[in-house]
């Protein structure tokens, strides 16, 4: 049977273990002796300047950090088996692209992202590559108010809900500066 390219999705809202799922199945491939590649955007420091890519719950896998989705194809080599993208959101469209390139040279693709920003609106390029996937894998937090499936997160800055017109709604990575919510559909707007 011909190898062909495959592209998988982890989407869901902040919290809800995208980056933590990704690094297990990256675990997993290297014991399957694997040639993998991680990437990581260079705007996500929240544990650090380091290289390694962290979970909320505190595991790391060390990573490739990118500022632009075309840095990716200069890492990735015949011999790469596994391309592993997390936080795709911050790479913008122009990584459907290089996703595409990919999947054409018969690469396996896993990505990870947020599927919609803190109010609620699809976040490019998510929407994209989940219509691309070969497979998707839509995860949920547990909400902060009321303890049910959180499908969305909501920003709080200075113990206030966030209006998207006041500030960028696909800006998320100093969790310091904010704090994010999961938040499950009727709580969302509380």
């Amino acid at each position: 049977m011909k190898k062909c390219g495959y592209l998988e999705v982890i989407a869901g809202p902040m919290y809800s273990g995208k980056t933590e799922e990704l690094i297990r199945q990256v675990k997993r491939a290297t014991i399957g002796k694997k040639n993998v590649v991680v990437f990581k955007h260079a705007i996500d420091t929240r544990y650090g300047k380091d290289h390694n890519l962290h979970s909320h719950s505190g595991i790391s896998f060390i990573s490739v950090i990118i500022t632009r989705p075309k840095d990716i194809l200069k890492h990735v080599r015949k011999s790469t088996d596994l391309v592993v993208i997390d936080e795709a959101q911050w790479l913008g469209e122009d990584l459907v692209t290089i996703i595409s390139k990919l999947l054409a040279s018969n690469k396996y693709v896993l990505v990870a992202g947020l599927a919609m920003t803190f109010d609620r609106q699809p976040f490019p390029p998510m929407p994209t590559l989940m219509a691309m996937a070969d497979k998707i894998t839509k995860l949920s937090s547990v909400c902060t108010i009321c303890g049910n499936d959180a499908v969305y997160h909501k920003r709080i800055i200075k113990g206030k809900s966030a209006d998207a017109l006041s500030c960028d709604p696909s800006f998320v990575s100093k969790l310091t500066d904010n704090v994010y919510e999961a938040r499950c559909r009727s709580c969302f707007t509380i």
